[in-house]
């Protein structure tokens, strides 16, 4: 007779009572497949795949970082109709993935689907190996998911709550099981790792009880009884008499107080006494008795080495030289009564100069020789000889020389440095006296020819071996034949006296500056990667000159000439180095004074012929008589026509060969070093030129180009706002244009100098940009608001390469947040295609041509025709 739920009340009942008798006979095999699991649970996944009428059941742990699960066992029934479960995509489960599933098991809850009640992601997995139902119950461990067991079947199944927690009962049993044995696993490793640590150790390593019982022994001694006499025994039994009474006095308190306790102890021996440091440390025994652990370590060796050392120490504190030993980073870790003497230390203070860096007592001065000295001895074999000044607790320094030598162990690495010091502060002044008199001036305590020469020597050694380059330059004082006639040679002594000092601040700190004689000077720049470096220097030496003097009451600006030269570029030795500069300078006293030369320059206008030299002359005559005008070029709205500002460029127009291309004559300027004077005639005209069209209402601003010397002056600053004053200007009135190439040369201090006219008002402009090199972080730190995109970029708008150029950039600019100003615009098809790109602000010959102050004036006042 059959039964179902119409018509027998209590079907559901025993149905409910069926299923759990079932999970309970399973729970009974499960148990028992669980005691015996040893990594295994393939049986277990059957026995539950078996109770759960499961086609599949699959165990899946989570990484460490809970982001994913890889497939660790599977039980598969072999009637499934389902697929291989083992390739990919199932062997490893991304969470990020399948977020249905990552969001139910991290908050421990069961996942019981359908196929078609599963989202996308896991609908598509489950699809590929035909699977209608799954069911994924985690496993926890204290409450936090570390995996989860899935069951598949490839059709759907109904199963009740009941029955979903049975099976996340026995799930539970199998986490619980999972835990143990990673425990046990863990334990065992440790045990092993402690085990292999211990027989590491040539120390005797044994656990004792309350009453003296030797209960463990992991380690034994050499000369101590082997560990299969001690297991068992009484410590006063087995071990010899001197270690077992120490033992036995120190083990009650050991355990009573539950303190680590020390004691030293020594063994008679043929061979000579042993002596041994014992540890007794407490520990509780898994009975809860109170164990103590003893190790004993075998100190012999160290003690007869402290004996040793103490007798060798008492003999070094016989010299009067010190002997240190410092510590690999430098230290010092201990040293001889003599020490206190070099110090100026009392006997009984000397401990405290222990544990700090000698570096604490090396004038600041000697740092940078004793770092290379400490770098030598690393390398070295022999012992380094180093001189220093030892400053003293009183305040003052000595002269020490000290003899330094590395000590290093088995394996070549640096274990100590050993040194003597000694006083040599009474030779060391009588020697620099001799040096002072024979190697340098007299007058202006620079290097002589002596000296020169043996450092042109040493840097051009230098230059040979590392590829670099040397340059030298030769310094005549302008006019200085004059001032002696007319003020005495006491006044022109003085004025040496102080250009030597001027021309010695603006050089770096490796670059040499020598008197050769007279009223000439030598400059030595050394290690050279960089010509422009030469030229930045040279620039330098010519401004501190002109700084001016005051000598008895009266000021004088002294101006030099400089000629310079480059080892390997321009000579082969020093000596026909310092020929070459010598000729240069020559060239460029017969160019005008208050120049600089450089011999490639020389080389390269005598190439071009004499006309060229001819135009050098007259362009420093023009520029010293303020011959030289000042053309403006407008920065024009494209929209409208409207001139937004001014470029002031120099112009020359030459008494014999007509007006002169800006393309010959400023190179020129730079090249003799004239730039700067050119410059300053361009500020003053155009200063001027501009108080006159604010007075007449005009309100466009004016730009002009900055040089690389005048950027590098250092009162450049205040020398810009001063000619402000002067014409009753403001710095808002003016866009000062540095190139790119400029503002990237010695960037970091060039950075100074824009801030620097930034915070003082004025606009800056990067003219020429794309030329330059400077990346994305450098542009971005420049205090710059406008950027001026080169011409070469405009010329190349006819191809499609030129037109992406062109469009990056000027995309890279708005980003920025800056202005932008093409120059180059030539055409009316170059400004339209400006114009889609968003640009606005254009210069060029497609608006007009540089001009005179007049014309610029009336073109301020009504707009350009050409538009677009």
């Amino acid at each position: 007779m059959q039964h179902n739920v119409l018509t027998d009340p209590d079907f559901e009942l025993r149905s409910e009572l069926g299923l759990l008798q079932t999970y309970f006979e399973t729970f009974d095999g499960l148990v028992a497949s669980l005691l015996e699991y040893d990594g295994n649970l393939l049986e277990s996944l059957g026995l539950l795949a078996g109770v759960s009428k499961s086609h599949v059941v699959c165990l899946y742990l989570n990484t460490p970082d809970q982001s994913a699960s890889h497939l660790v066992s599977v039980w598969r029934d072999p009637d499934t109709r389902l697929a291989d479960i083992t390739p990919d995509p199932c062997r490893s489960l991304d969470y990020a993935t399948y977020p249905l599933l990552a969001d139910t098991l991290a908050v421990g809850m069961v996942l019981n689907k359908t196929l078609l009640e599963l989202p996308l992601a896991e609908q598509m997995l489950m699809a590929q190996i035909g699977v209608r139902q799954l069911l994924c119950i985690p496993l926890l461990e204290r409450g936090e998911p570390f995996g989860f067991l899935t069951f598949l079947n490839d059709c759907e199944m109904q199963r009740s709550r009941s029955e979903l927690r049975l099976l996340s009962m026995l799930s539970n049993h199998v986490a619980q099981a999972i835990v143990k044995y990673r425990v046990e696993q863990e334990l065992k490793c440790n045990q092993q790792r402690l085990c292999a640590l211990i027989g590491v150790l040539q120390d005797m390593v044994f656990e004792c009880n309350q009453q003296g019982v030797i209960v463990s022994v992991w380690s034994a001694h050499p000369h101590l009884p082997p560990a299969e006499m001690l297991q068992g025994r009484p410590i006063t039994s087995v071990l010899p008499y001197e270690l077992a009474s120490e033992l036995v006095r120190h083990l009650p308190r050991t355990l009573h107080e539950k303190i680590s306790t020390q004691f030293n102890c020594t063994l008679p021996s043929v061979n000579g006494p042993i002596y041994l440091l014992t540890r007794l440390q407490p520990v509780q025994a898994s009975n809860g008795q109170s164990h103590a652990v003893a190790l004993v370590h075998d100190v012999t060796l160290l003690m007869l080495e402290n004996a040793h050392r103490k007798t060798m120490l008492d003999t070094l504190n016989l010299l009067e030289e010190a002997v240190i030993d410092l510590a690999p980073t430098g230290e010092l870790a201990s040293t001889t009564s003599a020490w206190a003497k070099l110090r100026a230390l009392d006997l009984r203070e000397m401990k405290h100069d222990l544990g700090k860096p000698l570096f604490a007592w090396v004038h600041h001065d000697d740092g940078l020789a004793m770092v290379a000295a400490l770098n030598k001895i690393l390398k070295a074999t022999d012992p380094v000889l180093q001189r220093f000044r030892l400053m003293q607790a009183t305040g003052g320094s000595i002269w020490v020389e000290a003899r330094l030598i590395a000590h290093r162990g088995p394996d070549g690495q640096l274990t100590a440095i050993r040194g003597v010091l000694r006083d040599v502060t009474v030779a060391h002044l009588n020697e620099q006296q001799i040096t002072q008199l024979a190697l340098y001036d007299s007058l202006t305590k620079l290097p002589n020819r002596l000296m020169l020469d043996s450092e042109i020597h040493s840097a051009i050694d230098r230059a040979r071996q590392e590829n670099s380059k040397v340059a030298l330059g030769f310094i005549d004082l302008d006019h200085f034949k004059q001032i002696n006639d007319a003020f005495g040679h006491q006044v022109g002594d003085e004025l040496l006296v102080s250009v030597a000092k001027q021309l010695s601040s603006v050089l770096r700190e490796n670059d040499v500056l020598a008197r050769w004689g007279g009223d000439e000077f030598v400059v030595l720049i050394p290690d050279l990667t960089d010509l422009t470096v030469m030229r930045d220097i040279s620039d330098r030496l010519r401004n501190a000159a002109r700084q001016g003097v005051t000598i008895n009451g009266m000021e004088t600006q002294p101006t030099i000439s400089l000629g310079f030269a480059v080892f390997p570029d321009n000579a082969e030795s020093g000596e026909e180095l310092l020929s070459a500069a010598d000729h240069t300078m020559y060239h460029a006293k017969h160019t005008g004074r208050n120049n600089v030369c450089f011999y490639s320059d020389i080389v390269h206008l005598k190439a071009l012929g004499r006309e060229h030299v001819a135009i050098q002359s007259r362009l420093s005559t023009a520029i010293r008589n303020n011959r030289l005008q000042v053309f403006y070029q407008p920065i024009v709205d494209a929209r409208s026509g409207e001139v937004l500002s001014v470029e002031a460029l120099a112009r020359w127009q030459d008494d014999q060969s007509g007006w002169i291309s800006p393309e010959l004559f400023i190179p020129m300027a730079e090249k003799v070093g004239l730039i700067q004077e050119l410059s300053e005639l361009v500020i003053q005209q155009s200063f001027a030129k501009l108080r006159q069209w604010r007075d007449a209402g005009l309100t466009q601003k004016l730009m002009i180009n900055i040089s690389r010397s005048q950027l590098f002056q250092p009162q450049f600053v205040t020398q810009l706002n001063e000619r402000l004053m002067q014409h009753r200007l403001r710095a808002e009135d003016v866009v000062l244009e540095i190139t790119e190439s400029v503002a990237l040369t010695d960037y970091s201090r060039q950075l100074r100098h824009l801030r620097q006219l930034n915070d003082s008002g004025f606009k800056i402009a990067i003219d020429d940009f794309g030329t330059g090199y400077s990346s994305l972080s450098q542009l971005h730190e420049m205090p710059a608001q406008i950027l001026k995109i080169d011409v070469s970029f405009s010329l190349r708008l006819h191809t499609d390469d030129g037109r992406r150029m062109m469009q990056a950039i000027v995309q890279l600019g708005f980003a920025l947040g800056l202005e932008i100003i093409v120059e180059g615009v030539e055409t009316l098809e170059t400004a339209r295609f400006l114009q889609g790109l968003g640009v606005q602000r254009m210069q060029g010959f497609y608006f007009s041509e540089p001009v005179p102050s007049g014309v610029a004036e009336l073109w301020m006042r009504l707009g350009l025709q050409a538009k677009v």
